[in-house]
């Protein structure tokens, strides 16, 4: 498996190496998040790499296509098999790249529904809107305990089957950028 290439979905001359990896989708800066230590637990594995969101706030108008855009130009070291939602903000974003990448999946670490509902957020209804969609096209919606611990064994398990977790040694490859034609 680790010598072999696909090509990206709807580019047939840009290679994707083929090393199988997880995304986390953070809801802000990794340092001082709710769930930072789950998070940072997932980041030891080689294959994992985080994606923290714009420090821009995107208007909602520009949203979808902003996610799109961005999903479209994201270089990765391998082959994303499994993105991990902290918070349904970034369902926009999880979204885009389940359409661009093939046998991608979705495991949500969905945060209260109550909580979020009081949070007080302009966007509500919105984020509401969102954690129902991830619930749906989850492949799993993993649980939180009280204590903000995550019950992740069903994830770890799959991320061993889509070899994310391997003892192989991952050696990364960025794909280059191809320069603009003029």
């Amino acid at each position: 498996m680790g010598a072999s290439r696909m090509t990206r979905p709807g580019r047939g001359d840009e290679e994707l190496p083929d090393e199988p990896l997880g995304l986390l989708l953070l809801p802000g800066r990794l340092e001082g998040f709710e769930l930072e230590a789950h998070a940072r637990d997932l980041l030891s594995i080689p294959r994992v790499v985080a994606l923290e969101p714009s420090r821009v706030p995107t208007p909602k108008f520009m949203r979808d296509a902003a996610s799109l855009r961005q999903a479209r130009r994201l270089r990765f070291p391998g082959r994303p098999r499994a993105v991990v939602l902290y918070h349904p903000a970034q369902y926009p974003l999880a979204r885009a790249l389940l359409g661009h990448y093939e046998q991608l999946e979705l495991w949500y670490i969905a945060p209260d529904r109550e909580t979020l509902a009081a949070a007080g957020h302009a966007h509500t209804a919105d984020l509401l809107e969102f954690d129902d969609l991830a619930r749906v096209h989850a492949r799993q919606t993993v649980a939180v305990t009280e204590a903000a611990e995550v019950q992740d064994g069903p994830l770890r398990i799959r991320l061993r089957e889509l070899e994310v977790i391997s003892p192989r040694a991952f050696v990364p490859v960025v794909p280059s950028r191809r320069p603009r034609r003029r």
